[in-house]
C-alpha cells in the first residue's frame, strides 16, 4: 500500500460502526506514499437521522453525496473541506 501515490479522500459517517474514525486512521497510515485526507460527516449534514455504513450507496443520495463525490473524482476538490479530521 505504500506504493500508492494517488491522493486519497476517506469519508466516514459519525454513526458508522465499521468505518470509525480510529479505523480510518489505522487504514490510512498504510498509504504512506499518498496525500491522505479524511472527512467525518454527520447524518444531519444530509438531512437524515441516520446513515450508517452502507446507506451512502443508496440511490437516495444520488442528488447530494454522489454529486459531491464527483467533485473529488473529477477535479480533486474536497467538497467537505471544513469537515476533515487529523490523521
Amino acid at each position: 500500500m505504500a506504493s500508492v501515490t494517488a491522493p486519497i479522500l476517506a469519508i466516514t459517517m459519525s454513526d458508522d460502526e465499521i468505518g470509525t474514525v480510529p479505523a480510518i486512521r489505522r487504514t490510512l497510515r498504510c498509504y504512506t506514499g499518498a496525500q491522505r485526507t479524511a472527512v467525518l460527516l454527520h447524518p444531519g449534514h444530509m438531512g437524515r437521522p441516520e446513515v450508517g455504513h452502507f446507506s451512502l450507496f443508496h440511490d437516495s443520495h444520488a442528488a447530494g453525496f454522489w454529486i459531491d463525490t464527483l467533485f473529488w473524482l473529477r477535479d480533486g476538490i474536497n467538497p467537505w473541506p471544513g469537515r476533515t479530521f487529523a490523521l
